[in-house]
């Protein structure tokens, strides 16, 4: 955005003459001030303004910018105070003065002057922008205010001044304008000039009203706000279409004044002396290069690589540049001294080139501004190489040959040539080579749903490059990994870093992060197929640009920066990717959301492999094109690409089983113990992984193992009933209540007061179960509702048929619509066989719902299968397991059916993967007479 000091920037207003000063001055409001009256403590308008005064005026004479500030505000709050009671003025002593003219407190009736009692402001000897490896050269005078109190009005005024020998006379400012909703008091921007001095005005809000009059020798235009609130725009609108609350003034005449102005700072004639260490350095590119564009390059890539970047805006260095000779000694420079140190360079090596003014952030907005030195904050080099235009800057890192034809996204320059020049477009072009190259493997041999071994290699060049090089040079070893993790995190699912490498390759400027690790499955089921998705480079993208209102219809949508980047996914299939298909999009249009975009689809060998290209310029998408790219872009989306495992894939727990018992799972199982090994002795999650994993194997004795070194370290609630499930499968059931309880005692919610009371059940302590559950029903609501469901469970383990229906009864009556509820009564009545009828119509509505239709299919089976409907109870069980296949306990039941129907090897298979890691289910339907 526009930049209301222009001292922030990289060109700054340079050296002013004797009369500035280091040290405040104390001065009486000046003549040309139209000052407000004080406001009066007791006597605030109804409802009181958010500001009291916010008074801006600026005098433009003698090439001198004189602005005065004052400002007044009620101190509501002990935060307000905090804040306030600090008083801080910025300048820049070698451009003018800060003049205080008067700090005071308004109390009721009185006036505290604070200035009178002989109170001054400190000046703080300090780098503002050092972190930013600026030397401005900016001091703060602070001030804090003694004796100030809630209630209190503080009352500030100040101008400071500002002039520019190098401007030759021209002067130009920026004021921020307030606009509604804020409230004011007082509001005012007030600008005054010499009838006879040629300034210009303009603002970026509609309806300010800048229509100067004359009083006395002097013009002046004054707005008294808040202005209008501005017209909201679309967060992707370019920057240009956005209004600023802002008005600029300024006295150069247009922009080939503005050029004429700053060119003679750049020219380059004898700056490099014969013989000298930097003479040296062009003599030795001319022996390396053969062709002026890699002069260039070489040229170009000195200056980014031996030249450090330090703004340096003190004593003259602002907007006049620092000899080349001195930044190849001192090897530092801001962007105007690497402007004109690679300016010297390449007219001494035979390339044609030339400064140019820009702006970092709003190159965009730069042709509505006032022509003017505020419009830019930066320089750098245009140079013409064979008929075509390059945009070289010193203050970039890691160009290279290749990298010559990027444009920066700046857009708009300004020329600095004697004769004067006109604003130049930029015109944007991709990056011709990639910002980002992504690859990932996923090796999936071991089977649907099971963890996978990964690699992930990425490179970046550029700017992004260096971050990781200092990242390589800065961080220590677990820096390093958290920024592996991270990195890998974004890009995979459920990621476990194992291994991590960091290389630079200073030829090229490119960085390279290598990964290896675990990645959880990226597989669902769905639509009876299980699908695994593929969109790499697409998988987070987002285009969908609002032009609904009126308004917007005819604005742009802006697309960023130029920007190339390359994605590959390889993914390698269990089986050899034996009936494993495509679905989705396997091609992309050739341009989408405004960038240029490939893609490359291969299945063969059992390895799906995409490769995705996108590349855009930057450039905008018009208007009327808006509507078909957000329609072209949305078609993608609702394809995502995917591969779909065969119909009859066999379910999880048989992949599990057989992965197990064949060995596929060592390469996994290596790999988490290499996390275990080298986990930080505090982090118990590689612990919970291999856990995970050893249970999902049905090697509970193992995941046990895992799971208490881990609580050893964190003996969180969730890990603690995990043990107690572990125990149960175990049959260690002396030691689940003292599990369970411990679960309970580190988070009494009703979900794990609820594991408690099921553990006591689990060893016939059923009133024990049912105090744990009295609270939670006493306190009623949602935890009411579960607590009574679990107390209908207790009841029926303890033979009380009655007394259960009626506590499911009781829940229900608080909320009768809903499904899990309903389903849950069906359930307890099917286990206990008992008003199958009812049961029967609790489960329709359940179904009918549509909110967990498997479970509730699930237990209408066991209704029908009570009442001697096999036949229907095996085609719920099915459309349950069609929509839900690893639901273990409508696979036990189904093998049961089958049995019963006479297919004794389909009722062994049900049930051998129902029990593979829920060993315990045979008991619960064996105490409930559910046999074959």
């Amino acid at each position: 955005m526009l930049r209301v000091a222009a001292f922030t920037a990289c060109l700054l207003a340079s050296a002013a003459p004797a009369w500035a000063g280091e040290t405040p001055l104390y001065q009486p409001v000046p003549a040309w001030v139209k000052e407000a009256p004080a406001p009066v403590a007791d006597k605030l308008p109804t409802p009181r303004p958010q500001v009291l005064i916010f008074d801006q005026q600026q005098r433009i004479e003698d090439g001198r910018l004189s602005t005065y500030l004052r400002s007044a505000n009620v101190i509501a709050n002990p935060a307000m105070l905090n804040q306030a009671g600090t008083i801080r003025v910025d300048w820049q002593p070698d451009h003018g003065d800060v003049v205080i003219h008067h700090v005071r407190l308004l109390r009721g009736a009185e006036t505290i002057d604070v200035l009178a009692k002989g109170d001054r402001f400190n000046v703080l000897k300090r780098e503002l922008g050092m972190e930013q490896r600026m030397l401005t050269g900016i001091l703060t005078a602070a001030l804090e205010v003694e004796g100030a109190q809630v209630g209190d009005i503080l009352d500030v005024a100040f101008t400071v001044t500002s002039r520019d020998p190098v401007l030759k006379g021209n002067v130009d400012g920026l004021m921020p304008v307030m606009t509604k909703p804020v409230t004011a008091g007082l509001a005012r921007n007030r600008i005054s000039w010499r009838k006879d001095a040629d300034v210009r005005l303009r603002g970026y809000l509609d309806g300010l009203a800048l229509e100067p009059v004359t009083v006395g020798d002097y013009r002046e235009v004054e707005l008294i706000g808040p202005a209008a609130k501005p017209v909201e725009m679309p967060m992707d609108a370019p920057l240009r279409f956005r209004p600023l609350p802002l008005v600029e003034a300024s006295s150069f005449a247009d922009w080939q004044a503005v050029s004429k102005t700053f060119a003679p700072l750049y020219a380059t004639e004898g700056l490099i002396a014969p013989g000298s260490l930097l003479a040296a350095e062009v003599a030795r590119i001319r022996s390396a290069a053969k062709t002026p564009r890699e002069r260039a390059a070489l040229a170009l890539q000195s200056v980014q690589t031996e030249i450090r970047y330090l703004f340096k805006g003190m004593a003259g260095g602002n907007y006049t540049p620092q000899a080349p000779a001195r930044t190849w000694e001192a090897r530092y420079g801001d962007c105007k001294a690497k402007t004109l140190l690679l300016l010297a360079m390449l007219q001494a090596l035979e390339v044609e080139a030339e400064p140019v003014l820009a702006s970092i952030e709003a190159g965009d907005y730069v042709p509505k501004r006032l022509p003017g030195s505020a419009a830019f904050d930066h320089v750098l080099v245009h140079a013409t190489i064979d008929g075509k235009d390059l945009w070289l800057d010193g203050t970039g890192q890691g160009a290279r040959l290749a990298d010559l034809d990027d444009t920066p996204p700046f857009r708009w320059g300004l020329p600095l040539r004697t004769a004067g020049a006109e604003l130049m477009p930029i015109v944007m072009r991709a990056n011709a080579r990639p910002d980002a190259v992504l690859a990932v493997e996923i090796d999936e041999r071991a089977g649907l749903r099971l963890p996978a071994p990964f690699k992930l290699r990425m490179t970046l060049r550029g700017a992004n490059a260096e971050m990781m090089r200092m990242a390589q040079t800065a961080g220590n070893a677990e820096q390093m990994k958290a920024m592996a993790q991270g990195i890998a995190g974004n890009i995979v699912s459920g990621v476990r870093v194992v291994t991590h490498k960091l290389d630079f390759d200073a030829a090229e400027n490119t960085g390279t992060i290598e990964v290896e690790g675990i990645a959880q499955s990226d597989w669902s089921f769905a639509n009876g197929r299980n699908r695994r998705g593929l969109e790499l480079a697409l998988a987070k993208a987002t285009f969908a640009p609002d032009r609904s209102r009126t308004a917007w219809k005819t604005i742009p949508v802006a697309t960023g920066n130029p920007e190339t980047n390359v994605a590959t996914l390889r993914v390698i299939l269990p089986d050899g990717g034996k009936g494993y298909t495509l679905e989705g999009a396997e091609t992309l249009p050739t341009a989408l959301a405004g960038a240029s975009a490939a893609r490359k689809v291969t299945l063969a060998n059992g390895i799906v492999t995409v490769e995705d290209r996108t590349a855009s310029s930057g450039a905008e998408i018009a208007p009327e094109r808006v509507s078909a790219e957000r329609a072209a872009f949305a078609a993608i989306k609702a394809r995502p690409l995917n591969v779909v495992a065969p119909v009859d894939v066999a379910r999880d727990a048989v992949i599990r089983r057989d992965a197990m018992r064949s060995g596929r799972l060592k390469p996994i199982m290596a790999m988490y113990d290499k996390a275990v090994a080298e986990a930080e002795p505090d982090d118990p999650s590689a612990l919970d992984d291999r856990s995970n994993l050893r249970w999902r194997l049905a090697d509970f004795k193992g995941a046990l193992a895992d799971l208490d070194k881990a609580i050893a370290i964190e003996a969180s609630a969730e890990r603690l009933s995990r043990r107690h499930s572990l125990l149960y499968n175990l049959r260690r059931d002396g030691e689940i209540v003292d599990a369970a309880k411990a679960a309970f005692e580190a988070d009494s919610s009703v979900t794990y007061a609820n594991y408690y009371a099921g553990a006591l059940t689990y060893t016939g302590r059923y009133d024990e179960a049912l105090e744990v559950l009295e609270p939670f029903i006493v306190g009623g609501g949602q935890d009411m509702r579960a607590a009574l469901a679990e107390r209908a469970e207790v009841l029926e383990r303890k033979g009380d048929a009655e007394e259960a229906v009626a506590a499911i009864d009781r829940a229900i009556a608080d909320k009768p619509n809903d499904p899990d509820l309903l389903n849950s009564r069906c359930w307890l009545r099917g286990t206990m066989n008992v008003e199958l009828d009812a049961a029967l119509a609790d489960c329709d509505r359940a179904i009918a719902l549509g909110i967990s239709t498997a479970a509730a299919l699930d237990s209408r089976a066991l209704v029908h299968f009570r009442a001697g409907r096999l036949d229907q109870a095996r085609a719920d069980l099915d459309q349950a397991l069609s929509l839900a296949p690893e639901m273990n306990a409508a696979l036990y039941l189904r093998g049961i059916v089958r049995k019963r129907q006479g297919d004794a090897a389909g009722s062994a298979a049900d049930i051998e993967a129902a029990t593979f890691d829920s060993p315990r289910l045979a008991d619960d339907y064996k105490r409930w007479g559910v046999t074959g």
